[in-house]
């Protein structure tokens, strides 16, 4: 009998531990497995479905880069970053203003899982919309899929569709530059290392100019809506300025760069970074 009453309670006490670690969400368990190697198509659009539902929440912490441009492209980068390692980066290219890219990279801890791009092309008989999903195992791309349409209602009623490799049946992405791109846009390294240019004033807007330090290189604005001591003093003394890296805050808003003052009383020379 003690036997069996033994057998019994260890018994409910596993049962009692298999409902208390029951996940809360029905993506919980997919987000937090240890290893992206076994995953497969429908684990990864699972497990991206999962991070997305986490964005703009107070389980996220958000990144975001400035606005930058170059010609009349622009490139705009966030990243969001969850306690369990997983994040997601997310990037906005506009390249002359006829084609517009809106791309996703999905990681699993460090390993990349999901690239996905929506791509609007403006064209002489309207706009063509793309969609495409890549897929990867280990790094490696296992496969791709895509769907196009005039405009997003059909789209969105588009199955995917496999798409090919190229003729040397390989995909030629290079996303470990791309991801180093986006977080030198994200801290302001190497060609998007912003320095003080100039303040424009217009009749009824102020912008405080930045450029990247490389000659010909990259170039952002801040919408300058409040001034503190750091702006009253870049007003007065610009020369002083010029080429310096400043240590500044701002906000996105209709796809906007806004000056967010220090609120400081303190000279100008703390909101500089030397």
């Amino acid at each position: 009998m003690n036997r069996f009453y033994a057998f019994f309670l260890i018994a409910l006490a596993t049962i009692l531990y298999s409902c208390s670690t029951k996940p809360a969400h029905p993506q919980s368990d997919l987000i937090n497995q240890n290893s992206a190697t076994g995953m497969n198509e429908v684990s990864i659009r699972a497990f991206a479905n999962g991070i997305d539902t986490l964005l703009n929440t107070p389980a996220s912490q958000k990144t975001f880069s400035l606005i930058y441009t170059l010609g009349e492209e622009t490139l705009y980068a966030e990243k969001y970053s969850n306690a369990d390692g997983s994040h997601i980066y997310i990037t906005r290219l506009n390249t002359g203003g006829l084609s517009k890219f809106i791309k996703k990279y999905y990681f699993k801890k460090d390993s990349l899982i999901l690239v996905t791009i929506n791509h609007v092309q403006d064209t002489d008989n309207g706009q063509v919309l793309n969609d495409t999903k890549t897929y990867l195992r280990n790094n490696i791309i296992f496969k791709r899929d895509g769907r196009t349409a005039a405009n997003n209602d059909a789209l969105r009623k588009l199955p995917y569709t496999a798409i090919s490799p190229s003729e040397n049946g390989t995909f030629d992405e290079n996303y470990p530059q791309e991801i180093q791109t986006l977080n030198d846009a994200l801290q302001q390294k190497n060609k998007f290392d912003m320095v003080f240019d100039h303040i424009t004033t217009y009749p009824d807007a102020t912008f405080l100019m930045l450029k990247s330090k490389i000659p010909n290189g990259y170039n952002a604005s801040l919408h300058l809506q409040e001034k503190d001591a750091l702006i009253d003093s870049l007003l007065r003394f610009p020369a002083e300025f010029k080429d310096e890296r400043l240590k500044l805050k701002w906000k996105i808003s209709n796809q906007e760069a806004i000056y967010v003052p220090s609120g400081t009383t303190s000279t100008s020379a703390s909101g500089l970074n030397r």
